[in-house]
C-alpha cells in the first residue's frame, strides 16, 4: 500500500505489491530481444541531422535581417538544439556508443549547444537522478513542505507547474523555460556548498576536484561556441538575440513539455521504484518518431542503456505484466494533473 506523510494525492493508485526495479527487470528482460540492448552507432545519424539543421539555421540567420524570418529561424534552431539534447541524453546512457573519446567529445558538443557542461549533466542526471528517481536523493525532485525557504518558494512558483489558489484560472508558462535555469542552478551548485542556506538544489552529490576542473573547461567550450556564433552573425546583437538567447528557451519548451510530465504526477517516496516514480505519456506517433520515443519514460528508467526504438515493446510488456504499477496517460491529462499540484510536496511511504 501507499501512505503519505501529509495530504495524499488522489491521482496515485496503490499497486497490489510494491516491487523493486529488479522484480520488473527479471520479468521483462527475458521477453526482450537481445538487439534491444546492443549499442546502435547508426543513431549518430540523428546527431548529424540535428547539427546540420542547426548550422543551416545559423547560415540563414547570417543572410537575413528580417525579424519575422529570424523568429522562424530561431524556432527551428531551438528545436534543433532540443534534438541535440535528446541525442546527448541517449548517448550519455550508452545506447549509441561505448565509453571513449568519441562519445565524450560528442557529449561535450551536444550539451555545449544547450549551455550545459557535459560533466554536470552526467553527474546530475546519470549518477544522481537515475539511481534515486522519485526519492529524497533525487536531484530533480520538487522540494518537500519541510524544506520550504523563501528562495525555494519563489523558485518553485516561477519554474514548477502548480495550481495557484488565488488565481485558479492562471497558467504560468515559465515552467517550460526551466531547462535553462535548471542547467544554470546545477552549474552554480558545482561551486556552491549545499550547507549554504541559499542552496536551491533539492539534493546534490558532492563534486570531485576533477569534475570541477572538467566543468571549468566545458564552460570555456560553451563560451567559445557563443563567441563563434556571435561572430558568424556579423556581431549583430538583434541576430544574436534570435540565435543565441531565444533558442535555448525554445529548446527548453520542447523538452519540458515531456519532462515535466515524467515525474511531477508521481509522489516522492522513501525507496526507489522506477515504475511507480515515473509516468509515460501518450503522444502522436509522429512526435515519438521525431523525439526518439522520449514519451516512454518508465521504460527508460528501467532500461536506461536500451535502444529507445524498443521502448514501445517494453510499454506493452509493462501493461501486460504490471498494469497496476505502470503509469501511462495522455500528455494532456498529465499536464492537467501537474497544473493542479501544490507548490511543495509531501513524502510518500511505500509499504508492502
Amino acid at each position: 500500500m501507499i501512505s503519505t506523510l501529509g495530504t495524499s494525492s488522489p491521482e496515485t493508485a496503490a499497486p497490489a505489491k510494491i516491487r523493486t526495479d529488479g522484480d520488473y527487470i527479471r520479468t521483462l528482460r527475458p521477453l526482450l530481444p537481445k538487439e534491444a540492448f546492443q549499442q546502435k552507432p547508426s543513431h549518430i545519424f540523428h546527431f548529424l541531422t540535428w547539427l546540420s539543421l542547426a548550422l543551416i539555421c545559423i547560415l540563414l540567420a547570417h543572410l537575413t535581417s528580417n525579424v519575422i524570418f529570424l523568429l522562424l529561424i530561431s524556432c527551428l534552431y531551438g528545436h534543433s538544439l532540443a534534438g541535440l539534447a535528446l541525442f546527448g541524453h541517449y548517448l550519455s546512457h550508452g545506447s549509441v556508443l561505448p565509453p571513449g573519446l568519441l562519445r565524450s567529445c560528442l557529449e561535450v558538443v551536444t550539451w555545449g549547444f544547450n549551455l550545459i557542461p557535459r560533466t554536470v549533466w552526467v553527474h546530475v542526471h546519470n549518477h544522481t537522478h537515475h539511481p534515486h528517481a522519485g526519492t529524497l536523493k533525487d536531484s530533480d525532485r520538487p522540494w518537500l513542505t519541510s524544506e520550504q525557504t523563501w528562495l525555494r518558494k519563489v523558485y518553485s512558483m516561477i519554474f514548477y507547474p502548480q495550481k495557484f489558489e488565488r488565481f485558479p484560472w492562471f497558467v504560468n508558462p515559465l515552467p517550460l523555460t526551466h531547462f535553462v535555469t535548471y542547467g544554470l542552478r546545477n552549474v552554480i551548485g558545482v561551486f556552491w556548498t549545499q550547507k549554504n542556506t541559499l542552496h536551491f538544489i533539492p539534493y546534490q552529490k558532492p563534486y570531485t576536484w576533477q569534475e570541477r576542473a572538467a566543468v571549468i573547461g566545458e564552460i570555456g567550450f560553451i563560451a567559445t561556441l557563443q563567441v563563434l556564433l556571435f561572430i558568424s552573425l556579423q556581431g549583430h546583437f538583434t541576430k544574436y538575440y534570435f540565435m543565441g538567447i531565444l533558442p535555448p528557451f525554445i529548446s527548453s519548451a520542447v523538452l519540458l513539455i515531456y519532462v515535466k510530465t515524467h515525474h511531477f504526477p508521481n509522489p516522492i517516496a522513501i525507496h526507489n521504484n522506477s515504475v511507480l516514480a515515473t509516468t509515460s505519456v501518450i503522444v502522436h506517433p509522429l512526435f515519438n518518431f521525431i523525439h526518439s520515443n522520449l514519451s516512454y519514460h518508465s521504460e527508460h528508467h528501467l532500461f536506461p542503456s536500451m535502444n529507445p526504438d524498443y521502448y514501445p515493446l517494453v510499454s506493452q510488456l509493462l501493461q501486460q505484466h504490471f498494469p497496476a504499477d505502470y503509469n501511462q496517460i495522455p500528455i494532456g491529462e498529465a499536464w492537467k494533473r501537474i497544473l493542479n499540484r501544490s507548490t511543495f510536496e509531501t513524502l510518500t511511504i511505500l509499504q508492502k
